[in-house]
């Protein structure tokens, strides 16, 4: 994986009252298509990580404002999202959602530090609604509906009785649907759905685009299940609700963070919160979402004045998001972690039971202070402690000195970007993929499709390489654990010492025997920012 695309988000995948996020990456191998859902043309689209705001109105309208990034050429550009009627569109200043993430990011304080011996070496690290009319062009049982140029965009709104018609219509003006994808476009055209559609404007470059809003009636939902050929195991979802109260989900499970789960070390940031996280929604069956803040408006604000926007819209996004707040009361923050088999249904939202509020601070200074000198072991280092594989899979520790996983029948391991702090910073590490969820394999090497990413893939002398919508995955010898190769793929190394996800836990002290029972002595913590979140200890000891 290409890290310098890491600052590309593309958040798509949403529905009418519907939009998700988190801050989303796109990254393909070749040239990367933006796209809502799987309708991402040739080339398969890796899609990490969705970011989006509802804005619930006391009339009843929906303002959905969801972030698209891209990376490639401008006609290549295609995004196309599931609604329920024609919406009035708007741009947003570019760092608007970033902005907004960042004034509601959870942070975790460290343990303190103390040492014993100050001789030795020091190894602290501190760490305008627009109208439209309908020229009915199209034809073939499919309407399409123009609408005026928004931004850099051309959208158009397409429509039919007729799955059928609609999948030829899509097909014929370069979206890839394969006879595996058709189910979720009949599906959405049986609920009355319509599609919006976008591309960019003659002469607009991928630098002129930015986050769009749109406007609507109805409730706040997430058309996922669009999103799972082009997401990568384990993508984040953000959603964002601003209205008079605090939100949940109303058909997804709803949890809230224990500090008592969140692992932290003061001598490297090592954490264990994005991959406690994934296994804590698995426990849940993998739908469920995780309050990460509830509060006022005013809560945001100050978290806003502190967050610094390095950007040249600082001004626009900071005046956005003013006028966002200055409409409601209450902002609610919610994420959770999918992989495509979890996609079968589309999360809705409505008003919480009550309007408690939820801290975006994990405070762990009062835990035992962390030795940062002498020859104690590294407080940092856990094995296995930050590597979450996947359902009924196993941690591996390896002869290539990194963890990887060992994966059950019919999975095979795949490379993901992780978060690991604030801003958008992601890790590699490796999970492991159901391999019976291909969508590509009957156009994968054809002439129309994309080339067979094996052929440019190896998973060592020890694993073979398989590949799963379009992604190559490897599928280790007995004895082998895929671990990352560095280069945004997988190899097979040999397996030292295997854990389950327990092992997320770190020691019962939190601090894998570099803590001091003497908290006197102990010094500062560093302050760690984390996205993500973790789930009650109870729920975790079910399994």
């Amino acid at each position: 994986m290409n890290i310098s695309t890491l600052s590309l988000r593309l958040l798509s995948s949403l529905a009418l009252p519907a939009l998700v996020g988190a801050a989303a990456t796109l990254v393909a191998p070749a040239t990367a298509h933006a796209c809502g859902g799987f309708f991402c043309q040739i080339t398969p689209v890796e899609q990490n990580a969705e970011r989006i705001l509802f804005e619930i109105g006391l009339d009843g309208t929906i303002t959905t404002t969801v972030e698209i990034s891209y990376a490639g050429d401008p006609e290549g550009f295609s995004w196309v999202i599931p609604i329920l009627e024609t919406p009035d569109l708007l741009v947003v200043p570019p760092s608007a959602l970033r902005l907004l993430d960042g004034s509601t990011v959870p942070s975790i304080i460290a343990p303190p530090t103390k040492c014993s011996d100050p001789a030795q070496n020091m190894r602290f690290a501190s760490p305008t609604a627009m109208g439209a009319e309908s020229d009915g062009a199209g034809g073939n049982g499919v309407d399409v509906e123009d609408l005026p140029q928004v931004g850099p965009f051309d959208p158009e709104v397409v429509s039919s009785d007729d799955a059928d018609a609609l999948i030829v219509w899509l097909n014929t003006n370069g979206y890839l649907i394969t006879p595996e994808m058709e189910p979720f476009v009949a599906g959405y055209v049986a609920s009355g759905m319509k599609f919006l559609a976008m591309k960019l404007a003659p002469g607009a470059g991928i630098a002129d685009i930015t986050p769009i809003s749109m406007q609507y009636t109805g409730q706040p939902m997430v058309p996922i299940s669009l999103t799972s050929v082009s997401a990568e195991p384990e993508m984040g979802v953000m959603v964002f609700v601003a209205g008079a109260g605090r939100y949940e989900s109303a058909n997804f499970g709803n949890l809230e963070i224990d500090v008592a789960d969140v692992q932290a070390s003061p001598l490297d940031g090592s954490n264990n919160y994005y991959p406690l996280l994934s296994w804590m929604i698995d426990e849940q069956g993998g739908r469920a979402f995780v309050t990460e803040f509830a509060d006022t408006v005013g809560t945001v604000t100050q978290g806003a004045d502190n967050f610094f926007l390095n950007a040249a819209d600082d001004e626009a996004a900071r005046a956005w998001l003013s006028g966002v707040l200055g409409e409601h009361t209450y902002v609610t923050r919610m994420y959770t972690r999918l992989s495509g088999w979890e996609m079968q249904f589309d999360p809705t939202f409505a008003p919480a039971a009550a309007d408690t509020t939820v801290s975006r601070v994990f405070d762990l200074s009062d835990r035992p202070a962390v030795e940062v000198c002498s020859s104690a072991p590294n407080a940092g280092v856990q094995a296995c402690g930050q590597t979450y594989c996947g359902v009924d899979a196993l941690c591996a520790t390896t002869d290539a000195g990194i963890d990887g996983c060992l994966c059950p029948e019919n999975t095979s391991a795949r490379v993901i970007s992780e978060p690991a702090g604030p801003g958008g910073f992601l890790r590699q590490t490796v999970t492991c993929q159901r391999t019976d969820l291909e969508f590509l394999a009957n156009v994968i090497g054809t002439a129309n499709g994309p080339a067979d990413p094996c052929d440019t893939a190896s998973c060592g002398q020890f694993g073979q390489c398989v590949a799963v919508n379009g992604f190559a995955t490897c599928s280790c010898d007995d004895e082998f654990a895929a671990v990352p190769d560095g280069a945004g793929g997988a190899v097979c190394s040999a397996v030292k010492k295997t854990f389950g996800p327990d092992k997320l836990l770190w020691d019962s002290a939190g601090c894998a025997g570099g803590c001091s029972a003497d908290p006197e002595h102990g010094g500062a913590g560093g302050a760690l920012l984390l996205l993500g979140l973790l789930v009650p200890l109870a729920i975790r000891r079910r399994r």
